[in-house]
């Protein structure tokens, strides 16, 4: 486990842009808890939640490619939860809500583990109402990168590559909603995290341009 963090840590220059709203839940010294939403292509960003390794658990699917991502963010320091929304979906929530009760955070990608890519289905929001926790959705962008012929068009950062990290304002999602309320609040995730997304890609363009 040290080696992986080593070797992340050496290996990858972080750039990190926060919102003033969600650094209280980034911080070494703050014990505040939230659901991280991420989408299921920039997985990778997990690993770039420093500050919050042996304090976050991450939902993985149960699929071969679930098994490698497990073993690959464990080494890295975090816990895992097993299960997705098309396969032992209540064994995965039982497991995370189970970690929050053990004061982790959570890592949730919001379009797995098939998409439509991009598209934020409303399962983070119920795990949201039962954990009691605010969502923080953020991106990472690598500024050379493969993306890989896959669904969710996976981001690879080559080695050695700078990745920017874009963290938007915190969603706080009320414990009672009706089905429109409950749409709205996704919507509104859905639309930060694509703005957010596009900043942090934009970011490398401009950077490049200076």
């Amino acid at each position: 486990m040290v080696h992986g963090i080593g070797f992340f840590d050496r290996s990858y220059r972080l750039i990190r842009i926060i919102s003033e709203e969600a650094y209280p839940y980034l911080v070494n010294n703050n014990n505040k808890m939230a659901i991280f939403a991420i989408f299921h292509g920039r997985m990778v960003g997990v690993l770039g939640l420093v500050n919050l390794r042996h304090k976050l658990t991450i939902l993985v699917s149960q699929s071969r490619d679930g098994e490698m991502i497990a073993r690959g963010v464990t080494g890295l320091g975090f816990t895992v939860a097993r299960g997705s929304p098309s396969y032992k979906a209540v064994q995965g929530t039982r497991e995370l809500l189970q970690a929050v009760k053990q004061g982790q955070s959570l890592a949730f990608m919001v379009d797995g583990p098939r998409g439509p890519i991009d598209k934020v289905k409303p399962g983070i929001i119920r795990l949201a109402q039962m954990a009691n926790l605010p969502i923080i959705p953020f991106v990472c962008s690598a500024r050379t990168c493969w993306w890989f012929p896959s669904w969710d068009k996976f981001m690879g950062p080559l080695w050695a590559s700078p990745i920017v990290y874009v963290y938007g304002k915190p969603i706080v999602v009320p414990l009672e909603l009706n089905e429109i309320e409950q749409e709205n609040i996704r919507l509104e995730l859905e639309n930060q995290m694509k703005a957010l997304k596009e900043k942090a890609d934009q970011f490398w363009k401009i950077k490049l341009k200076k």
